[in-house]
């Protein structure tokens, strides 16, 4: 796992002693080193985080268990990789959107039901911002191609922004971009594309909104 992985944020923030190793599993995923099977007392994460501007950190964490395999110390390689899970005023608000409803299977054009969800965000956006600044990011899961992943994003983050365009945010406050199968929120195990591997990525086909700017 020499790349490291895309983690929820809102996971590392809920991380304290006392947790179980089950409870990490759930939280941050598998840890991306062998270290043994049994009486493992350290685990090891790469993990990319987030700096602001579509950029990422490449950061190393430590869990140091107890004798009885609860979670007691937790450390990052370097500090400044701490200090991203601060919150910042100028954080984002991020409101993520499930592909599976808002597009027909391997389609970029929004159902029925897609079309009214995009319009609530629209509405909500409006209430609750001041001249808003907003990204629109597409994303897939992990079977299909590369190439036809990172497509389908894209095609889907602009039909979403064009959305927003339609229900009254103003298109030069707005920017759309895909990233294809490069950020999953979770990790399933298989390669053959069965419905339970399927239902299992789910949460990986979305599209994250984020946006910027003077909350009301």
């Amino acid at each position: 796992m020499e790349e490291g992985t895309y983690v929820n944020i809102e996971n590392l923030r809920k991380m304290q002693a006392g947790l179980s190793k089950d409870q990490l599993y759930d939280l941050l995923g598998r840890p991306h080193f062998s270290e043994g099977l049994v009486g493992v007392r350290k685990w090891n994460y790469i993990f990319q985080l987030p700096t602001g501007n579509g950029h990422y950190m490449t950061c190393q964490y430590q869990v140091q268990f107890d004798a009885d395999m609860l979670a007691e110390r937790m450390h990052w390689r370097e500090s400044s990789c701490a200090a991203l899970l601060e919150p910042q005023e100028s954080e984002p608000t991020r409101m993520t959107l499930s592909a599976d409803t808002l597009f027909d299977f391997d389609s970029a054009q929004l159902s029925h039901e897609g079309q009214q969800r995009v319009a609530d965000l629209a509405g909500r956006i409006r209430d609750d911002f001041v001249e808003p600044s907003v990204m629109v990011v597409g994303h897939t899961d992990r079977l299909g191609s590369d190439a036809y992943n990172q497509a389908l994003s894209e095609r889907r983050a602009a039909t979403v922004r064009s959305a927003l365009v339609s229900n009254g945010i103003a298109p030069m406050t707005m920017q759309s971009r895909g990233v294809g199968e490069r950020q999953p929120v979770t990790h399933c195990e298989g390669d053959r594309s069965t419905p339970g591997l399927k239902a299992c990525l789910r949460p990986n086909r979305r599209v994250d909104v984020e946006v910027s700017g003077e909350a009301r």
